[in-house]
């Protein structure tokens, strides 16, 4: 089968990236052919995956971007041109935002599954989740409609009323949704789309013995608001008052990292607090052997929360907002706890409690790598091979 996979990025930027790279590797594995069109934002030769670009919207200046957000020329040629030369049998879509909605009019007439990972412009349940900081009012946790400031609802009437419209009219040409958990699709549902349900899947880690001793947490992902750092930081100051040996190692890059540096400053929390930036997947192997538990304190709904199957596999518990997906992989109490979002309180407390009974910790450990094997990319990859399959009849 010849498989075409279309996203905004063709570097490792975030978990839909990741996924392409790790699915491509286990499709081929199994006989099929896959190509990756991109935009050429950031390119770097080393670490750039994508077969085919196109030139990024970053490129242009701000009113031909807001312009081509609608319909972009230069990623429907490129399609187009692929189309001619590849001839895939079906079409896989990924993030959209360097694309817009042209890519759905180029394709027409061939099977498309559109893959949701997360905020879109097509998907009003998520919208402002991925707009920018200085769209809402100051000091809001949750970036919802309501909280958007004078820029930034004239900013959602754009996306509402002029870029929406497009991608529902393209819509036609697709064959189905796909989403990463049953969360997504309630939200979905909501907007008249239907959708499959593929759970989100990685390449697991082997297991690894955990020091019941230790008091070490991790967090891994980008450093962003609404992923709820700086819940975890005024958790571990709160933590210190029993534990005065809890560190917190915090993995990732992003434009919140400034302000959550200061805030460790703040909290007279530098020697306990280590911020070590992007790691390759070797580096993060390690992070989690070194950790006891991995925190996932996001205040949004996070479509499923792939970090946290990884640290699983690995056999390390998992405490996590019990927001969006998340609940459908973390099975409260037997792999870690559930929390309620933007509480540091009853984070201190689930911390504490897993940090001071050792034989919990360790019951947990096995089990949470137990349960993450039913999240394998192997099992996935089986799974979306039906899909396409099921697409070409």
């Amino acid at each position: 089968m010849k498989i075409l996979r279309i996203t905004s990025l063709g570097y490792e930027s975030g978990g839909a990236e990741n996924g392409i790279v790790l699915t491509d590797r286990v499709l081929e594995e199994c006989g099929h052919e896959v190509r990756v069109l991109a935009s050429d934002r950031e390119k770097d030769e080393k670490t750039f995956f994508a077969d085919y670009t196109f030139p990024a919207l970053s490129h242009h200046s701000f009113v031909m971007r807001a312009l081509y957000r609608m319909f972009y020329p230069a990623s429907y040629r490129e399609v187009k041109r692929v189309l001619l030369e590849y001839k895939p049998d079906v079409v896989q879509l990924h993030t959209m935002y360097e694309l817009s909605p042209s890519v759905l009019f180029a394709l027409k007439g061939y099977p498309i599954i559109m893959t949701v990972h997360g905020a879109e412009d097509y998907f009003l349940g998520l919208l402002t989740w991925g707009f920018p900081k200085y769209l809402f009012k100051e000091g809001v946790d949750e970036f919802t409609k309501e909280n958007l400031n004078l820029t930034g609802k004239l900013h959602y009437l754009f996306h509402r009323y002029c870029i929406y419209p497009i991608y529902s009219l393209g819509f036609r040409y697709v064959a189905t949704f796909l989403v990463m958990s049953e969360y997504m699709k309630g939200l979905l549902a909501k907007e008249g789309k239907e959708a499959t349900v593929i759970p989100n899947a990685t390449e697991l880690f082997a297991s690894s013995p955990i020091d019941t001793a230790s008091a070490s947490l991790l967090y891994v992902g980008r450093l962003e608001k609404i992923k709820g750092v700086q819940v975890a930081l005024k958790a571990l100051a709160q933590v210190h008052k029993e534990r005065s040996d809890t560190t917190l190692t915090i993995a990732g890059e992003g434009a919140y990292r400034g302000e959550l540096e200061a805030l460790t400053k703040q909290l007279n929390l530098e020697n306990k607090v280590h911020f070590v930036g992007h790691k390759t997947r070797d580096e993060l192997y390690e992070l989690y052997k070194d950790a006891t538990v991995l925190l996932v304190p996001s205040l949004w709904p996070e479509p499923f929360g792939k970090v946290g199957v990884e640290a699983m596999s690995v056999g390390r518990p998992v405490i996590a907002s019990n927001v969006g997906g998340v609940g459908e992989w973390l099975k409260d109490g037997e792999v870690g706890y559930l929390v309620e979002p933007n509480n540091p309180e009853v984070l201190v407390i689930k911390i504490l409690t897993i940090l001071g009974d050792p034989e919990l910790l360790g019951c947990m450990s096995q089990e949470a790598h137990t349960q993450a094997e039913q999240f394998s990319i192997e099992r996935y990859v089986d799974q979306i091979e039906k899909l396409f399959m099921k697409l070409l009849g």
